[in-house]
């Protein structure tokens, strides 16, 4: 088959692949989630966080397989194993309030986001590969997450109506069915061929990879681990921005409009970061600040009780701290040999799945306790890390 050939027969991988990440950005449940679970779902916000600290157990045991399966079958097996996972998972959760329902629920959930973790990335690499047009592999990826994020925003209000004017159990109900237009999307990919591994790396072995690679670049254990942990106390307003949106009385319909509001920002600021970064000189000066603005804005909101003043918190919040990531990027992926990329990034990110596994089930006692002390603790928090980081201009 010649290269225009190649080119004709798997580019409408591209455009599918598009709409595949379109559908499952679309999120009806996640702007009332909190309602969902606890007025809906009947649970506590302790039993709530339980449920996610499982979850993120599930995924880091599943992750090695659902890989396996990817290289050993093929990758569009596995991308339409993984939507159908998640359909399955909206169904179930949808039948009605039963705890081990939505322990089902979320292993089904965990599957399906294993399943398509890395896969999807490979799958369009190979797809390019077949036109040796691989280099534009960083601009599908990013026309993919545009997708996801348009899809994010427009679903956030709209699930907020459904649950409004229909009800809280529809808006999930509404995302199964909603996902099989991803899976039916996945049936039409075309496979390119690629190398298949004959050996799947085990955990035992990606985390002793990844530790050495660490234990010996203290640069890179410097910068992987201060963004960690500092990005873990950030992403925790994740779980916890509805509950306070609850507590100074916003109506439910509004969830999803404020959610749709910080995502935009959120999107915003991943555009303005990078800018930065170029501007300034001392790089750590500008993570420093981003730090500050993060850590004082969790503090502030510790105390917000005025609605407005709160909301602007959350979005100073998505803005400067969920973006923070991208100042160590350069400095990260300079220190990382190449061929060990993959397996140190895979390290860390198994230190942050089961770092949040642990702290879920503390911070729902917390917030049961006390939410706006939560607010103040993550804030101080982030304060403290930040007072004691090892990072360097010259690292980033």
């Amino acid at each position: 088959m010649s290269q225009e050939e190649s080119k004709n027969k798997f580019s409408g991988n591209i455009w599918k692949f598009y709409l595949y990440a379109f559908i499952f950005g679309i999120h009806t449940v996640r702007g009332v989630y909190y309602p969902y679970m606890t007025v809906w779902g009947g649970l506590t916000f302790f039993e709530m966080m339980l449920l996610q600290s499982y979850f993120m157990f599930m995924i880091f045991i599943l992750e090695i397989p659902s890989g396996a399966i990817a290289d050993h079958l093929s990758r569009k097996t596995a991308l339409a194993l993984s939507a159908l996972c998640v359909v399955s998972a909206a169904f179930t959760y949808s039948i009605f309030p039963n705890i081990f329902l939505f322990l089902l629920a979320e292993t089904l959930w965990a599957f399906g986001i294993a399943l398509s973790s890395g896969t999807d990335e490979a799958f369009m690499y190979s797809t390019l590969k077949m036109s040796d047009e691989e280099d534009k592999l960083p601009k599908i990826l990013g026309r993919t997450q545009f997708m996801y994020l348009i899809a994010n925003v427009i679903s956030a209000p709209l699930g907020s109506v459904i649950a409004e004017v229909v009800s809280l159990k529809f808006t999930m109900t509404c995302l199964g069915l909603i996902y099989i237009g991803a899976f039916l999307t996945s049936l039409t990919f075309k496979e390119p061929k690629f190398k298949r591994e004959e050996k799947t790396k085990s955990y035992l072995t990606i985390l002793k990879d990844g530790f050495n690679e660490l234990k010996k670049n203290k640069i890179l254990r410097i910068l992987c681990f201060d963004r960690l942990y500092i990005n873990i106390c950030i992403y925790l307003l994740f779980w916890t921005y509805q509950p306070y949106l609850a507590a100074v009385n916003i109506p439910i319909v509004l969830f999803g409009f404020i959610l749709a509001g910080m995502n935009i920002f959120n999107a915003i600021f991943n555009e303005l970061i990078p800018r930065f970064l170029k501007k300034v000189n001392k790089k750590k000066d500008l993570l420093i600040f981003v730090n500050l603005i993060s850590g004082f804005a969790f503090v502030i909101l510790g105390f917000a009780v005025i609605p407005l003043l709160g909301i602007f918190m959350l979005f100073l919040i998505v803005g400067f701290g969920y973006t923070r990531g991208l100042i160590y990027i350069h400095g990260i992926n300079t220190q990382i040999e190449s061929e060990n990329r993959a397996t140190v990034l895979s390290t860390i990110n198994m230190f942050g799945s089961i770092s949040r596994a642990i702290l879920y089930p503390f911070i729902g006692l917390v917030v049961e306790w006390n939410l706006f002390a939560m607010f103040i603790i993550i804030g101080i928090m982030i304060l403290i890390l930040t007072a004691f980081t090892r990072v360097k201009s010259e690292y980033l």
